[in-house]
């Protein structure tokens, strides 16, 4: 029986031969096959497990990468967290640049990071390393993007000319961000061929952005408040730019270390893909269509409550600073269900965990307008939902790389990089589309930011805001994930079997 598999030690095409025993052909180098006791078979000193199954062997991850997968998006979310939370604040009250300046700045370099996002996938995807095609991106995205992002919290020369370098510094730290995103995630196709470790991949990643958040809404504000307390104006946020951005490095470089020996390339692999054909394989791939509407749709609904739950509690309950621990128990609670999420779709399947997943979130969130919940009991019912939508969220990277090898199957061509990017593009428009929306929805109630007191009609609004708003966008968002999604866990197996296939061929 004659067997393909991708050698990382060799950095080639492997065929395995049974024959009363395993012995490699074709190396370059000597390398032995090892059974461990879950059945597992390693590769070599790098002891990159190759998962045996029925008819062959197949790619898988080893315990390293277990332990660590996720820390990427911790140490993300931190230096993200920065931006949003201190951004316009920096322009307008510390760097003091004029009202026009800071408004075209915020909103252009928003715009520009959007389209940014997709040609962040195509860069990755047309531009390959002589070392592997996404793992070196890990140490280069991030230190080139801390550089410029610290050039977006200085300010150098005059309003014009310091604008102009925030401005630019804002676009191209996002644009290596990018880079980095779209690059850990296609990380998960190479990786691993085992739908069941793929979707364990995709959970830590949520898990691990969830949990950055939780660290970040109180590690970023003390580092803020410390530094402003030593270095007095520009220079604090410049210095915490410089912190947060090495905290990301790394995290980053974390994970390029339990990846060593993984991110190789066949020469099949390394082809260079047109823009045409890129265009191509996006618009013709009805299952990606489906996880972009289903995305965008659920991610406006995600931040419109993390968002919207400032003004309930302001207005419902009375107490703005409760904000704070509901929107901790928000985190918390996507937290705990991105952690499992991978065990669920073990069960169920990634497309079924995550339609249990919204599902879920959507009967508690019904629940919840209807009871209209006080204090603890939203905290409760909240982080109760959230465990729900964490199955959805903590798979996410999950259903655009079973999208990634559909179309590599399908066309035989590798554009993981730019189908992965557009994840990040889905996040992004989930975000200015919420920050439309819910402009538009508090000035349809009558919202009055200046009132201390609220009557029953303004709290009856913010209700409908903070529930029914998302509840209309999680049914939505079921609707393209349900008709246009159609691939299986299983069908991702056997469609790495043809593709490795024809690799070796």
């Amino acid at each position: 029986m004659r067997l393909f598999v991708q050698c990382p030690l060799a950095f080639c095409s492997v065929h395995l031969r049974c024959e009363g025993g395993l012995r490699l052909q074709n190396l370059s180098v000597q390398a032995k096959i090892e059974r461990e006791e879950d059945g597992r078979l390693h590769v070599g000193k790098l002891r990159t497990p190759v998962l045996a199954r029925e008819g062959g062997f197949m790619k898988g991850i080893n315990s390293k990468i277990r332990t660590v997968w996720g820390a990427s998006e911790i140490g993300f979310s931190i230096a993200a967290t920065l931006e949003p939370a201190f951004f316009l604040f920096f322009l307008t009250d510390v760097a003091q640049l004029p009202l026009a300046i800071s408004g075209f700045i915020a909103a252009g370099a928003s715009a520009v990071d959007t389209v940014s996002a997709l040609v962040a996938g195509v860069f990755i995807d047309k531009f390959h390393f002589k070392r592997g095609k996404y793992r070196p991106w890990l140490i280069v995205a991030p230190t080139a993007a801390m550089v410029f992002f610290v050039l977006s919290f200085t300010k150098i020369g005059g309003d014009l000319t310091a604008g102009i370098i925030i401005g630019v510094g804002y676009i191209i730290s996002h644009f290596f961000w990018n880079v980095t995103y779209a690059s850990i995630r296609s990380m998960t196709n190479v990786l691993t061929d085992d739908p069941a470790e793929r979707a364990f991949l995709s959970g830590r990643l949520g898990a691990g952005a969830a949990l950055g958040r939780v660290a970040a809404s109180k590690l970023v504000p003390w580092i803020t408040a410390a530094l402003t307390a030593i270095v007095s104006g520009v220079g604090a946020y410049t210095a915490c730019a410089a912190i947060v951005s090495l905290l990301y490095i790394a995290a980053m470089a974390v994970c390029f270390w339990a990846t060593k020996g993984y991110d190789t390339e066949s020469k099949s692999e390394g082809k260079k893909v047109s823009l045409v054909a890129m265009g191509k394989n996006i618009v013709s791939n009805p299952n990606l269509i489906g996880v972009v509407l289903h995305d965008i749709l659920r991610l406006i609904a995600y931040y419109t409550v993390a968002a919207g739950t400032a003004y309930y509690a302001k207005v419902v309950l009375g107490d703005a600073a409760a904000s704070g621990t509901v929107l901790m128990m928000f985190y918390l609670g996507c937290f705990v269900g991105s952690f499992i999420a991978a065990r669920v779709a073990k069960v169920v399947g990634t497309k079924n965990a995550t339609l249990i997943g919204v599902g879920g979130w959507l009967v508690l969130w019904a629940v919840a307008y209807f009871l209209s919940p006080g204090y603890i009991l939203l905290n409760v019912l909240l982080f109760c939902s959230q465990v729900f939508f964490g199955f959805a969220y903590g798979l996410s990277a999950n259903l655009y790389s079973m999208c990634a090898t559909w179309s590599h199957w399908k066309t035989g061509e590798n554009t993981v990089g730019v189908t992965m990017s557009i994840m990040t593009v889905a996040v992004k428009l989930g975000v200015t589309l919420r920050a439309m929306i819910l402009p538009a929805f508090l000035a349809l109630v009558s919202y009055d930011a200046t009132a201390t007191v609220f009557d029953a009609a303004a709290q009856a609004g913010i209700v409908q805001m903070y529930f029914l708003l998302p509840l209309g966008l999680l049914i939505a968002s079921l609707i393209p994930l349900i008709f246009l999604f159609k691939i299986k866990d299983e069908d991702v197996a056997k469609m790495n079997e043809d593709i490795n296939a024809r690799t070796a061929a």
